[in-house]
């Protein structure tokens, strides 16, 4: 069964293909007169320091998808997909009342060093940018789809972040939201590096969700095609090992890493406007587009390839939107 749907990545590192050559030696004299200012984050470098293979994204299914690493990420990183992370990004600061963190980092000291691991559009990492404008804003991602319209203080970079990470300063805080299907030990990968990147005293918040749907009356059937669609998705990336449901792991996670003060937070997200409060039917009306428009994205390519399934078949089996709008009072659970 094929699970790397397009081809590996001519680039699996940040020199890999360079070729360097060193013409000459200084004479040990002329380094005297001469100054080098050192950089204070040696390893952060330059996103347009990387070829340009890491922009030639692959095409599959009418769809872009990122190059660095590729196969490593299943979902699209095109236009279209940007609007939708986008999209996702306002419904989950709706839903948590305008508040980018719910880490207590600036009770005691305004953070110096944020980190966003898997920061996509780089949305949630301008506006922390914005809140806290003495602090340095890092975010890593695969794909470089980040607007290069940024408060000077955010910075971005390509990383794998499923790999050793090398950071020279510990940070503050360090973020993560909606990785589900991104990495295959999010435990180790994950967790354990942010425990090992942090300061004493520094947070790690996750904000994810698990890939199900679920009615509060019962309205929603075991064999409708919402129903069997969370079902051949939650199947798909477990069978990759690239699960999608695990929020409900993140605390015993963090426990078991070492992180005390851990709290958890459980909120329910409308799949559509059914909900009667103000706030919470505007959310369930956005999380409902976000989803209509990523439907297609988060299919296709694990259907296709893990599932064996034709494009064709995909497609026809795909819930449509009235069903997703006639769902009644369902909706997904997030955990921060």
């Amino acid at each position: 069964m094929a699970t790397n749907f397009y081809p590996p990545g001519a680039v699996n590192g940040r020199l890999h293909g360079f070729e360097f050559t060193f013409e000459s030696t200084p004479d040990k004299t002329s380094l005297h007169d001469s100054f080098l200012e050192p950089d204070p984050d040696p390893q952060e470098g330059e996103t347009d320091s990387l070829p340009d293979s890491v922009e030639c994204f692959p095409r599959h299914f009418g769809r872009t998808y990122h190059a660095y690493q590729a196969g490593s990420y299943v979902f699209p990183n095109d236009a279209a997909e940007q609007e939708r992370l986008d999209l996702q990004s306002l419904a989950l600061t709706e839903l948590f009342n305008g508040r980018l963190h719910f880490a207590p980092i600036n009770e005691k000291s305004t953070p110096k060093r944020i980190l966003d691991v898997g920061t996509g559009t780089g949305a949630w990492a301008m506006d922390m940018g914005d809140s806290y404008p003495e602090a340095r804003i890092i975010g890593v991602d695969l794909s470089p789809i980040q607007s290069n319209a940024v408060p000077p203080n955010v910075h971005f970079y390509i990383e794998d972040a499923s790999q050793e990470w090398a950071w020279p300063d510990p940070f503050d805080y360090i973020h993560t939201r909606v990785l589900l299907g991104s990495f295959g030990d999010f435990k180790t990968e994950v967790i354990q590096q942010s425990f090992d990147a942090l300061r004493p005293g520094g947070w790690l918040e996750s904000q994810d969700f698990n890939v199900e749907a679920i009615s509060d009356d019962g309205t929603l059937l075991p064999d409708s095609s919402l129903a069997r669609w969370v079902y051949d998705m939650n199947h798909a990336s477990e069978l990759i090992g690239r699960p999608l449901a695990r929020a409900h792991l993140l605390r015993q996670w963090y426990e078991e890493i070492g992180f005390v003060d851990v709290h958890e937070r459980v909120f329910k997200i409308p799949l559509n406007g059914w909900a009667k409060h103000p706030r919470h039917k505007h959310v369930g009306k956005l999380w409902e587009q976000n989803f209509l428009d990523g439907l297609s994205g988060f299919s296709l390519a694990l259907f296709t390839q893990v599932l064996e399934r034709k494009r064709a078949e995909v497609e026809l089996s795909l819930p449509y939107p009235e069903e997703v709008a006639a769902a009644g009072p369902s909706e997904d659970s997030m955990a921060e």
